[in-house]
């Protein structure tokens, strides 16, 4: 074998060897995942009769910012978590595919917790939603029907 080739042969094993050995390090790097409680803040959102929100697209939106802080879904039960990052007021957009949505507000404190709402008066829903709009249509077809006997009935 000549020299050249011996040359060769040595240096091609030794980076064989140096590839075998210290590939490892030459990995971008690895990954690590851990389940705990934390501090976030959940988010509930369903249909006036109740029925979850499921895997509805959810957009949070962080206090003086207009992109997005986070994006995804909500689970089956209509459920949403977040962890804010800064004081101020966060926007929660939740929307299904069938054209429903809802806003919500909340105000995060200096030291991340969440500030009750004083102002915020809970309302049971009593004329929103599908008794509300049964309503509204009674009401309609009365004065309709009123303004149309109305009509009929005057003297020319």
């Amino acid at each position: 074998m000549s020299k050249l080739k011996m040359i060769s042969f040595v240096i091609s094993v030794s980076l064989a060897l140096w590839l075998v050995f210290f590939s490892g390090q030459g990995q971008a790097h690895g990954v690590r995942g851990m389940v705990n409680m934390s501090e976030a803040f959940c988010a509930a959102a369903s249909y006036d009769d109740g029925e979850p929100m499921s895997y509805a697209g959810v957009e949070v939106i962080a206090p003086e910012s207009t992109l997005p802080f986070q994006s995804g879904r909500t689970d089956r039960n209509g459920f949403f978590c977040f962890r804010p990052d800064r004081a101020g007021q966060w926007q929660l957009s939740v929307r299904d595919e069938m054209g429903h949505r809802v806003c919500l507000q909340t105000i995060v404190s200096s030291d991340l917790a969440l500030v009750p709402d004083q102002d915020r008066q809970e309302y049971d829903g009593l004329f929103t939603g599908k008794v509300g709009g049964v309503i509204t249509g009674i009401g309609l077809i009365f004065g309709l029907s009123g303004f149309w006997t109305f009509w009929l009935s005057r003297k020319l």
